[in-house]
């Protein structure tokens, strides 16, 4: 079985607060990435990449925290 993916409020509270000309691809990145397994880099602006990036560290990071949190349980 695979590790779940864990969207945080901290992810939430952060593409909420993007404009709504980035909040969608942004979103739809996500989807792309940790869903359907797609390289969505493609489909953002350089300014995009970066933001993405960030808020994919939130991901990765908020996962493996709740991962490591499952372990000692």
């Amino acid at each position: 079985m695979e590790t779940p993916v864990i969207i945080s409020p901290r992810v939430i509270d952060t593409i909420n607060s993007l404009s709504d000309t980035d909040r969608r691809p942004i979103s739809n990145a996500l989807s792309m990435e940790f869903i359907l397994g797609q390289n969505p880099e493609d489909t953002l602006t350089p300014m995009q990449n970066v933001v993405y990036a960030i808020i994919r560290f939130y991901v990765v990071q908020d996962t493996r925290r709740h991962s490591d949190m499952a372990k000692i349980s």
